[in-house]
């Protein structure tokens, strides 16, 4: 079975691009034209756990970082990795993006090549952390133990003027 991306973007323009470009190169799609139907539809029966996300940040009713934060406290979409397309190109935005909890973020106007390497890329990175499938339920894996650097006590000086 192919690996399944969920499209979320208001233009019908680069939903047809993406849909058409992936679907090319081997990939399932499904697209939405705001957040609100993309997140009802995940919660339905006949809803599919997406693979990866590509989301817009500006959209009507519901933008694209409030679309993440749910996506984050789905369990089912809590690890799927998302890359925010939009034509906001700040740098708050893109940090804005990331402390969201997106994956990449790419701005607008953009290349299908660059679409299909970043899809590429994500879905083969081991960065990515796959939900587990325990006893039918999703959950994500256990975390591992942090790694501790060894201490070096500092000294602090007094600076006069």
């Amino acid at each position: 079975m192919a690996q399944f991306i969920l499209i979320i973007d208001d233009s019908v323009c680069v939903r047809r691009i993406l849909d058409v470009t992936l679907r090319k190169a081997g990939y399932d799609t499904r697209s939405f034209a705001e957040g609100y139907e993309a997140l009802r539809w995940l919660a339905s029966e006949e809803a599919r756990i997406p693979t990866l996300i590509i989301l817009d940040l500006t959209m009507p009713k519901m933008d694209g970082y409030t679309v993440l934060r749910h996506l984050r406290k789905r369990l089912a979409t809590a690890q799927t990795p998302v890359i925010i397309l939009s034509g906001r190109t700040g740098v708050m935005d893109r940090l804005k993006g990331r402390l969201a909890g997106a994956c990449v973020y790419l701005t607008k106007p953009f290349r299908q090549q660059t679409i299909l390497d970043v899809v590429r890329a994500q879905l083969a990175s081991p960065d990515a952390a796959p939900v587990a499938l325990t006893q039918g339920a999703a959950r994500p894996p256990q975390p591992t133990a942090p790694v501790r650097a060894p201490v070096r006590p500092i000294t602090l000086q007094r600076w006069e003027d």
